[in-house]
């Protein structure tokens, strides 16, 4: 029933108000002083106007304005639209422009765009009924806003309706919008508080991005439906793994959710086995994509723990199959099977497209009524575009992606959304974005483009960084005298992938840069910042010993990584774990190889 959503989530606010909700190592933030944040929320609300099923967009970088703001929304029947405080101006503008918001938030101040739309949104008042631009007024406003907290209560829906809407591709033109009602989103939350044991008592550790579902359904919502506390830790950095872990235990986590590029990198680096030790840290769990069998078994046998792997899409709210050791899933090496929804393959066949259907499956895409109607077969099963194979016992075998989506690091990029970006950039003619397999994070995105103009991948990359969110640019972008072409005058995607693996020498992971000897400390230092200015993509000139992931566009867990080995590469050394697991910054860098050499 919807009303067990909406006033199940509100009475974690009336009752032990004063146990933990939000924390992290800098904050933390119980019930209590959250739903001051939501009477703040519902204030602004009331300030605008806003009636059940409006929408209102927030962009922001700050996890308790994210998450209280998309729960006040949530409760009150107002449809959130939660991006990245990173999400670039003009993202911003075509979501603004697709959902037309009475509403509009960001906790950083907007550029004036050519777009009207986002003209509108700059120009109109704090009180106006149609959107309206609130900027964060003070940093002490830990929840976004210094309005009055409301003297009202949400109102709390019990019919069915939108719950929110969650943006997966688009920069400019067409936004795809998944719609997730508050039955669909309630059964999830039901299932997974089923099978993982929450309660009250539990403390969810979940560091994921929250303007993704995995992040904010999986952590924020579903601890509000428990009455329990989830737990962050800033983001994860490899530089940083050891501080990451101990968090998980210091916190003291009984359920541990990351990626399985996150778990790759802790089985790769880490230097300890008893992070999850305690008697209370009961579950470990991957999201967002398929964790290779083995190391789903090595990650058992190292920490004790049992791991599952959560199948699912934006379309699924959250999960939809599992598998794992326990006898309650599917078999390890594969999606698992479903529980509480069903999955076949269409036509009946043993291999072929896997279909979903069950209380947790959206029913389509906003204002897209031709995608929607692509996306669902006649008797209203969902296409989820990856291709399996059913094995005995109801188990799914992943076999591959019919779509074109890249999951790298278990974020889903879509190629279009890059080619799209690529395409304003004066230079480039036409752009073609593939992904490219990796062992530690599945795939990567590589984009070919050609141009009309001199330029350099620098210049590309830096106009790609103004257009999307960091983690969707490729990791290279490479210049060609074509791209490959079939008689219908599309790209093919399997000659396009050919050549640009054979142009970056992907392996990207171990970069090739290539290797020279090297004398002196000064040498160290000069050829380890050419090195890191060609895998960052930045001016060398911008670099020095003190700079690190927070200072230096491109640096993520990916490049990291990509650095590390470029620099074994380049001195004929490797490095040991637990120094990789201590280098923050260059500086850090520099003095293991120092010290290795």
């Amino acid at each position: 029933m919807t009303d067990a959503l909406t006033r199940r989530l509100w009475e974690s606010f009336q009752t032990e108000s004063s146990n933990d909700f939000l924390v992290s190592p800098a904050s933390r933030f119980t019930y209590r002083q959250s739903r001051e944040g939501i009477g703040r929320w519902l204030s602004a609300f009331d300030t605008a106007a806003l009636q059940i099923g409006d929408r209102v967009v927030i962009r922001t970088s700050e996890d308790a304005v994210a998450a209280v703001s998309f729960l006040a929304a949530l409760m009150d029947g107002v449809v959130p639209v939660l991006l990245e405080g990173s999400c670039p101006d003009a993202r911003l503008a075509a979501i603004v422009s697709a959902v037309e918001p009475e509403l509009v938030f960001s906790d950083t101040a907007l550029p004036k765009l050519e777009s009207d739309i986002t003209a509108r949104v700059l120009a109109a008042p704090a009180t106006s009924t149609k959107l309206s631009f609130l900027k964060r007024n003070s940093v002490s406003s830990a929840f976004g806003l210094t309005d009055p907290v409301a003297t009202r209560s949400p109102r709390l829906p019990v019919e069915d309706g939108l719950a929110y809407l969650m943006f997966t591709s688009g920069t400019t033109s067409e936004p795809v919008g998944v719609q997730i009602y508050r039955n669909n989103l309630a059964a999830n939350l039901g299932t997974m508080t089923r099978l993982f044991d929450y309660s009250t008592d539990s403390r969810i550790f979940n560091d994921m991005i929250l303007a993704h579902a995995d992040g904010i359904i999986q952590g924020p919502v579903l601890a509000v439906w428990n009455g329990c506390a989830v737990l962050r830790a800033g983001g994860f950095e490899v530089g940083k793994i050891e501080a990451w872990l101990a968090h998980v235990r210091q916190m003291r986590a009984s359920h541990v959710i990351a990626v399985a590029t996150i778990w790759s990198m802790i089985d790769l680096y880490a230097e300890h086995d008893d992070y999850f030790d305690a008697p209370e840290c009961k579950w470990l769990m991957t999201v967002a994509d398929k964790m290779p069998e083995s190391l789903m078994r090595r990650i058992e046998a190292r920490f004790s723990r049992p791991i599952v792997n959560h199948y699912g899409l934006t379309e699924t709210v959250a999960s939809a199959l599992y598998s794992g050791s326990h006898s309650a899933f599917g078999e390890i090496g594969t999606l698992g099977r479903p529980i509480d929804c069903e999955a076949r393959i269409g036509g009946g066949v043993q291999e072929g497209e896997l279909q979903l259907a069950g209380d947790n499956i959206f029913p389509g895409y906003w204002r897209n009524p031709q995608r929607t109607k692509q996306s669902f077969t006649k008797d209203a099963w969902f296409r989820t575009g990856d291709l399996v194979r059913e094995r005995e016992g109801g188990n799914f075998e992943m076999l591959g992606r019919l779509k074109t989506v890249i999951m790298t690091g278990g974020l889903l990029i879509r190629p279009e959304e890059i080619d799209e970006a690529m395409a304003c950039h004066p230079a480039v003619i036409e752009s073609a974005t593939v992904g490219l397999a990796d062992d530690l994070f599945g795939e990567i995105a590589v984009t070919g483009v050609t141009v009309n103009a001199d330029t350099t991948e620098l210049a590309l990359t830096e106009h790609l960084r103004s257009q999307v969110e960091p983690h969707k640019v490729s990791k290279r972008i490479i210049v060609l005298p074509e791209i490959p072409r079939g008689l219908s005058g599309k790209p093919v995607l399997s000659q396009v992938r050919h050549v640009l693996a054979q142009a970056t020498g992907i392996a990207v992971a171990k970069s090739d840069i290539s290797a020279e000897t090297a004398t002196g400390a000064a040498d160290t230092i000069d050829d380890i910042l050419r090195v890191a200015a060609e895998i960052f993509r930045v001016p060398i000139e911008t670099l020095s010993s003190q700079s690190q992931p927070n200072d230096v566009p491109g640096w993520d867990s990916f490049t990291h990584i990509n650095l590390i080995f470029g620099v074994e590469n380049h001195f004929g050394l490797q490095l040991s774990s637990a120094q990789v697991s201590k280098i923050r910054n260059i500086g850090d860098l520099i003095a293991a190889v120092n010290a290795s050499r």
